[in-house]
């Protein structure tokens, strides 16, 4: 067996089993649209090789059928850079593909027949794939946008393929119509030496990207209330320890405050738990609105929440919770005729706290006192020392 019959069938073989792959990830990991493409994009390759394997046999030297391979070789980057851009959640590039896909076609043919030239004719296919994979993967890499997770290595490899894509037509371009043995010999030498080992890297990269967006997913889920979408009690203790870590190193106060809604087993009782659910939800968007990050609030459990105020001491933590508790009491929700108030406990971090739970157990003693002094106020535990700012 010759070196390049070699290489042909192990990389049918790779493209083949990644693949398989791809079809069994979008069964299992989400994502399945961009899966789909993946699974696209490896499987137009052994379309390509079997293609190639036939007009190399059949067909070797006839313009017509080599147009074919080409037009069929153009497919599998396209499918392979619309799957990261779908994944990316960036524009698909659809009329620019097609309209490439014909440009590149129409050169294939003037260098057949309006001009001939086989170098130029052969180095079309690996020009247009790097063009397509750099263009299409670095888009990912751009000033504002942060790379999500394993992204950066797909963009290295893209890369890697781009440039010896783009070394492989320039071996062509420049080989003219000279031997085209000689020629053949050095396109395999510059390309499938190094596509086998790249292609096993974008494949094993690709499905990290999928396994990792299920993580993800997952992770989100661990940390999220199903109902309002705010972060849980779990979240809410992960981001409280990890608040008192910064804000202590910074030298800094961190204020933090219980939120209680008022009478609110009267209104499941009287008005139905889907007003209930309804007045949760407004609270979580009310509170989503007012904080600093995403993670400074959160659904402690009921009809409880948290709020943390990083850098803040405990007397402006008051003044904003009461804007907020001003806020709860000009909401209006269809169907519940009766004026909605919170009561709120506010406490910061003292010398000995260790956990969040420390800081929580005070504001909700703080609570507890705004409940027993008649609802809708806020009090203020002063009781413990402070951290130093």
């Amino acid at each position: 067996m010759t070196t390049d019959m070699f290489i042909f069938s192990v990389m049918l073989l790779i493209n083949a089993l990644l693949t398989v792959a791809m079809l069994l990830a979008a069964r299992t990991l989400g994502q399945h649209r961009v899966a789909m493409l993946l699974a696209a994009s490896f499987g137009s390759n052994v379309l390509l090789y079997v293609v190639n394997a036939i007009y190399f046999f059949h067909f070797y030297g006839q313009v017509w059928p080599n147009l074919v391979v080409a037009m069929v070789a153009m497919v599998p980057p396209t499918f392979a850079v619309s799957a990261y851009r779908l994944r990316a959640g960036l524009p698909s590039w659809r009329n620019f593909f097609i309209s490439s896909h014909l440009a590149a076609s129409v050169l294939i043919l003037w260098f057949s027949f309006a001009m001939p030239h086989a170098g130029l004719r052969g180095a079309i296919v690996p020009l247009y794939a790097a063009m397509i994979l750099f263009f299409g993967v670095t888009s990912m890499w751009r000033p504002g946008r942060p790379l999500l997770l394993g992204e950066r290595p797909i963009i290295f490899t893209g890369c890697a393929m781009a440039a010896t894509a783009a070394a492989g037509g320039i071996v062509l371009a420049i080989g003219g119509s000279g031997n085209p043995a000689a020629v053949d010999e050095a396109y395999v030498l510059t390309v499938f030496l190094g596509l086998p080992a790249m292609t096993v890297a974008a494949g094993i990269f690709s499905l990290y990207l999928l396994a990792g967006d299920l993580a993800e997913r997952l992770r989100i889920a661990a940390d999220t209330d199903s109902l309002t979408g705010a972060p849980n009690r779990r979240a809410i203790e992960a981001s409280g320890m990890r608040l008192i870590a910064e804000t202590r190193a910074a030298g800094q106060p961190l204020s933090l405050a219980i939120c209680d809604v008022d009478h609110f087993k009267d209104i499941n009782d009287l008005h139905g738990h889907g007003h209930g659910d309804e007045v949760l939800c407004k609270l979580a968007g009310l509170f989503r609105e007012h904080v600093a990050n995403a993670d400074h609030y959160g659904r402690f459990g009921g009809e409880e929440f948290i709020l943390f105020f990083p850098g803040v001491d405990i007397d402006e933590a008051h003044r904003r919770v009461e804007v907020l508790r001003d806020q709860i009491m000009a909401l209006r929700m269809d169907g519940l005729p009766a004026l909605l108030t919170a009561s709120f406990g506010v406490a910061a971090t003292a010398r000995k706290d260790r956990m969040v739970a420390d800081i929580i157990k005070r504001a909700d003693r703080a609570l507890y006192a705004s409940k027993e002094a008649g609802r809708n106020r806020t009090t203020v535990d002063r009781r413990s020392e402070p951290v130093d700012s």
